[in-house]
């Protein structure tokens, strides 16, 4: 019985076993520079058939990313050994990784001032995600929707706005001048915006019509 324990394990020692397999596999993924330090991440290594009999390798397994495998979600990773009896395997893996992103947890309408209350927080998987996500409430707070947002869906950049601070019709003071001669005139504004944003005012000493951008509440500067 002794001796047929023996050679039994003689006989698996001529084979490359697999968990070294596995394991180069998942060092090489988890040491790539696109995984190195990302927080969240995990890395699977797929089946292997363990009926595999793969020569022992005599010098340190070397993994390797095939030509169009990536190092996110379903991928392939390979795994070769280049002793004396060589060989080379392709590993089925997945690497995924999630982040938390703020979502809306109610339907909210177009012009819609979002509050703390209009917020709430998901898991997602990165891959899924546009690069636009938001994950910081103060991101979100304060902000305008841009369009209607239906429960749950993910809040983004494309989707929000500063809220206007200028209204249509409303007196402003503009700004004009260069070379350190600043002139501010009363004007009204023909436009709604926000901080940042051009407009169009009407002067009312001169009633010209001039574009300018939005400074600060009340303030325009003429381009």
């Amino acid at each position: 019985m002794l001796l047929g324990s023996t050679a039994t394990l003689a006989e698996e020692s001529k084979f490359q076993a697999i968990s070294t397999i596995k394991d180069a596999a998942k060092t090489f993924l988890n040491g790539h520079k696109d995984i190195r330090g990302l927080a969240n991440t995990t890395v699977k290594i797929g089946h292997l058939d363990a009926r595999l009999t793969l020569p022992n390798c005599n010098t340190a397994l070397e993994a390797f990313l095939p030509p169009g495998a990536n190092v996110s979600g379903k991928t392939t990773i390979g795994v070769r050994c280049q002793g004396s009896r060589p060989w080379t395997l392709y590993v089925p893996a997945s690497v995924t990784t999630v982040t938390t992103v703020l979502i809306a947890n109610a339907p909210l309408r177009r012009g819609h001032l979002v509050g703390a209350e209009d917020i709430a927080r998901q898991t997602k998987d990165i891959r899924s995600l546009s690069r636009a996500y938001l994950s910081k409430p103060q991101q979100v707070i304060g902000k305008v929707l841009k369009k209607n947002l239906a429960n749950g869906a993910l809040f983004t950049s494309a989707v929000l706005t500063e809220p206007h601070i200028i209204e249509k019709g409303q007196q402003v003071s503009l700004q004009a001048g260069s070379h350190g001669l600043k002139v501010n005139v009363t004007a009204i504004a023909l436009n709604d915006g926000a901080v940042g944003e051009k407009i169009r005012v009407k002067n009312l000493s001169s009633s010209k019509i001039v574009e300018g951008t939005i400074l600060a509440s009340g303030v325009v500067r003429a381009e």
